[in-house]
């Protein structure tokens, strides 16, 4: 997949089926509009082509959003689906207050040679939200291209959506999530040096420092661990370490079943596949201890369970 970041210079060569969105989670709506953008531009010889933004607008207009998927993260599900060109727009105040027809004339048609342009069910765009699929149709007949609207993906009563799926990732809910997002969530971030406790205790951990800024709610998950040198089920933890001190930094660590390594200053993913338990306080270091224990042997038998 190619990636254009400075749109003033490109010029396309062929004509394109092009889909607007912000695409944060690439959750299963997302998925199914960028299969649609892709089968219909094979179907019809063109080139596919997704137009999203950098940063995501909600963070310009300074909401207090946590954004589920990093860029690569976007990126890496942007490439498995299929598409053959990202078009990453820088969101700034021109953009923000742009004329949604001059959107769609100047970038989307002359520059991009869009002759169909695909959305989903609920997506604005420009000035004042003005954008919709009903204005593109509006627009259709005198530049030149074709709207087609994506419904929305409905699980179990819940529409897929960004929204939705933070809620469930906030309230533990890591299934409705992964049912949402048409996967498991995953966590990413590099391995660094904790403080040795879970060591001393006998469950060492892989401590992540998270790339995302989603973080689930506090507690143990079952996880499926992505290396550099292979895939290990394991414990995840989220939170503060109650039993071992108050006020400390919220940690993200996985102890991985069967590995022996150094993963110190490695890059690691965790898909955080079912939630286990809460975090809580307990009488003493060997009551936790115990615990884990227990944790490690319940999330092992979940796994066999999935088999």
């Amino acid at each position: 997949m190619e990636i254009i970041r400075d749109i003033s210079s490109f010029q396309s060569d062929r004509n394109m089926v092009v889909s607007l969105g912000n695409f944060d989670g690439v959750h299963a709506g997302h998925a199914r509009l960028i299969r649609r953008t892709v089968s219909l531009a094979r179907e019809k010889g063109l080139e596919s082509a997704l137009v999203t933004f950098e940063p995501h607008p909600l963070k310009f207009f300074g909401a207090d959003v946590k954004l589920i998927s990093t860029l690569d993260m976007k990126i890496r599900e942007f490439e498995r689906l299929g598409a053959d060109k990202l078009f990453l727009m820088k969101f700034d105040e021109h953009l923000a207050g742009i004329n949604p027809e001059i959107f769609v004339s100047e970038f989307l048609v002359k520059k991009m040679r869009a002759s169909f342009i695909v959305v989903g069910y609920d997506y604005r765009f420009g000035r004042g939200r003005a954008g919709s699929y009903e204005y593109l149709v509006h627009l259709s007949s005198r530049l030149g291209f074709t709207a087609v609207q994506v419904p929305k993906v409905v699980v179990d009563g819940v529409t897929a959506s960004s929204t939705n799926i933070r809620k469930a990732l906030l309230a533990g809910d890591a299934d409705s999530a992964a049912q949402l997002l048409g996967r498991s969530f995953t966590i990413g971030g590099t391995v660094v040096r904790g403080d040795g406790i879970a060591t001393g205790i006998g469950f060492p951990t892989a401590n992540i420092e998270p790339v995302n800024e989603l973080i689930p709610m506090n507690g143990i998950y079952a996880a499926r661990v992505h290396t550099d040198g292979g895939v290990y089920n394991g414990a995840l933890y989220i939170g503060e370490r109650p039993t071992v001190g108050e006020g400390l930094k919220k940690r993200v660590e996985v102890n991985l079943f069967g590995y022996s390594g150094n993963l110190y200053g490695k890059y690691i993913e965790a898909e955080v596949i079912h939630f286990m338990r809460s975090d809580r306080k307990f009488g003493s270091v060997d009551e936790l201890k115990t615990q884990i224990m227990t944790d490690c042997d319940n999330i092992k038998v979940f796994f066999e369970g999935q088999k």
